[in-house]
C-alpha cells in the first residue's frame, strides 16, 4: 500500500491538507464495511519548520535546507513506505530537492502548482513580475513595521482563492501564517531537473497567483512529466479536494 507525503504552500500549514486528508483515507465503500481497508494506506501531512504547530520562532529566518531535512526525517521518522510526495505552491521545490537527497527515492512526486525555479536560481525567479514586485512591496511595509511578513487578506482573497465563497476564505485566511522570506529568496540547490522518480504536475487552470502559463513551463522541464488539469484556483486543496484527493489516488 501507498504512503503519502503532504507538504503544504509557504505561509500555511499541515491543517490546509484536512479536506484531501478526509478523501484519501476514507473508506471505498459508504456506508463502510468493518474492516474494510481504506483506499490509501498512512497519510502524514507535515507542518514545515516555522509553521503550523512548528511555528515557534522567527519563520522568516527559516532557512530551504531545513525544509529539506524536514521533508527527509519525516518520511525516515514515520517509516514511510513506497511515498507518494506532494508538494503544494513552493513547496515544490522543497519536495524536488527532498526527492533528489532521499536515501530510498520516492514511488512518484506531485506537484500541485508547484512552484519551481531553474536550477540554482531563487525560488521567487520562478514567479512572474507582477508576483514580485508584490513580495517586495509587502517586504517593505513588514520592515517599516517591524512585524514578520503576512499576506494582506485582501491578497489571499484575489490571488490564492479566487471564485471560492466568501465565507469559506474567511475561514482560511486565519490560518495563513508569516511567509518563510529567506527560503523564497533561497536559491534551489539542484544543478539538473532530473529526479529519481516519476513526476506529475497538477495544474491549476484558475490560479491567479501561480498562473497557468508559468505552470506549464515547470512541467515541461521535467522529462516525461505527467500533467493533470484541475479547474482551480490556487487553493485547491479547499475549493477541489475530492478532484486533488482522485488524482493522488492514482498512484496509490
Amino acid at each position: 500500500m501507498t504512503d503519502y507525503l503532504l507538504v503544504h504552500g509557504a505561509g500555511q500549514g499541515a491543517r490546509s491538507w484536512r479536506l484531501v486528508w478526509g478523501h484519501l483515507t476514507s473508506p471505498e465503500e459508504h456506508p463502510p464495511t468493518l474492516y474494510k481497508r481504506r483506499r490509501a494506506n498512512r497519510v502524514y501531512p507535515l507542518d514545515l519548520p516555522g509553521h503550523g504547530a512548528d511555528a515557534g520562532g522567527d519563520t522568516s529566518a527559516v532557512r530551504l535546507e531545513e525544509c529539506v531535512q524536514a521533508i527527509k526525517r519525516a518520511a525516515e521518522r514515520e517509516q514511510l513506505k513506497d511515498v507518494v510526495l506532494v508538494g503544494h505552491g513552493f513547496a515544490g521545490s522543497l519536495v524536488v530537492q527532498a526527492a533528489s537527497e532521499m536515501e530510498v527515492p520516492p514511488k512518484r512526486v506531485v506537484l500541485v502548482a508547484g512552484i519551481v525555479p531553474d536550477p540554482q536560481r531563487p525560488l521567487l525567479s520562478a514567479c512572474s513580475a507582477k508576483t514580485r514586485a508584490g513580495f517586495k512591496l509587502f517586504s517593505i511595509l513588514s520592515s517599516l513595521s517591524r512585524q514578520e511578513l503576512k499576506l494582506p487578506s485582501h491578497a489571499i482573497n484575489r490571488f490564492l482563492c479566487n471564485g471560492m465563497d466568501y465565507m469559506e476564505v474567511v475561514q482560511l485566511v486565519g490560518f495563513f501564517g508569516p511567509l518563510p522570506t529567506r527560503v523564497l529568496k533561497s536559491r534551489l540547490k539542484m544543478k539538473t531537473s532530473e529526479l529519481p522518480c516519476p513526476l506529475t504536475y497538477v495544474l491549476l487552470t484558475e490560479d491567479k497567483m501561480f498562473p497557468p502559463d508559468l505552470q506549464a513551463r515547470v512541467a515541461d522541464r521535467f522529462q516525461g512529466a505527467e500533467t493533470v488539469q484541475i479547474e482551480s484556483c490556487h487553493q485547491v486543496m479547499a475549493q477541489r479536494p475530492h478532484e486533488l484527493a482522485e488524482v493522488l489516488l492514482r498512484y496509490a
